[in-house]
């Protein structure tokens, strides 16, 4: 049976992607008890279907209203189980599991509030920047995630994000790439690891 929760993060994403009114989908996140919701999330999983599918529909909702695209990752107008969060606390708070913003992903950020903490994944994937990045680009080959397949949906918005940012010089011998994997240094596992992602 399908993760109630979860489907309606995919309901409120491709909506958005269709420039539908997600008013009354958004309304019923409101009134999500957190008690609840976290009981239904209880796998990171579910967690990052869910998180990831709200980010994005988010992403788009928030910066067809705003006049100034820089300041939308900060405005607290994502309103669930009656608390407000915004992109960054989706983003840095929950799927990146407390981290500052800055830092390079080595700082942990202890200010979070007790329900980004309650419902923080357990284990730090770095494809979910892939998924997250994505969103802003022409073409996304993804129209939602769902936590039963998440794991290879991940993998092709990792592979298909790298192909397109990625460029080969092979006189030159250089690599040219997206600079937020350089952003979030730690979370793909320092240089080393971030270059095998590369070339892979």
């Amino acid at each position: 049976m399908k993760n109630y929760y979860t489907a309606l993060s995919e309901e409120i994403l491709v909506t958005a992607k269709s420039d539908g009114d997600s008013t009354l989908l958004r309304r019923q996140l409101f009134y999500i008890r957190a008690a609840k919701l976290e009981k239904s999330l209880d796998s990171d999983d579910l967690r990052k279907t869910f998180w990831i599918n709200i980010y994005n529909a988010y992403y788009l909702i928030i910066s067809k209203e705003s006049t100034d695209n820089t300041s939308i990752y900060n405005l607290k107008r994502i309103k669930i189980a009656r608390s407000q969060l915004s992109l960054n606390d989706i983003e840095h708070g929950i799927l990146r599991k407390s981290k500052f913003k800055m830092g390079f992903g080595y700082l942990t950020n202890p200010f979070y509030s007790d329900f980004i903490k309650t419902f923080a994944v357990q284990e730090l994937d770095y494809r979910i920047h892939f998924a997250l990045q994505s969103i802003s680009l022409e073409k996304t080959t993804i129209d939602y995630y769902d936590s039963e397949i998440i794991e290879n949906q991940l993998g092709q918005i990792t592979h298909n994000f790298i192909q397109s940012e990625t460029e080969f010089d092979s006189k030159l011998k250089l690599i040219r790439t997206s600079k937020f994997l350089f952003s979030y240094y730690r979370d793909f596992g320092g240089m080393r690891t971030n270059k095998k992602t590369i070339a892979n």
